[in-house]
């Protein structure tokens, strides 16, 4: 599994191929990818916070 921050990362790389709109198909899906990427970041970070405000 990889780290928020990993993802993040990921999600920037897609998005530094992508060039101003109009997007190709391609540009689309890199776009469509880096949203995903970032959602699940988010996730495991609320994820990671729940966890830590149980253990206190």
């Amino acid at each position: 599994m990889s780290t928020p921050t990993e993802l993040r990362a990921r999600a920037a790389e897609l998005e530094s191929r992508v060039r101003p709109q109009p997007w190709t198909d391609d540009e689309r899906m890199w776009m469509e990818k880096a949203a995903t990427l970032r959602a699940e970041a988010d996730h495991l970070d609320e994820i990671e916070a729940a966890r830590e405000s149980t253990e206190q």
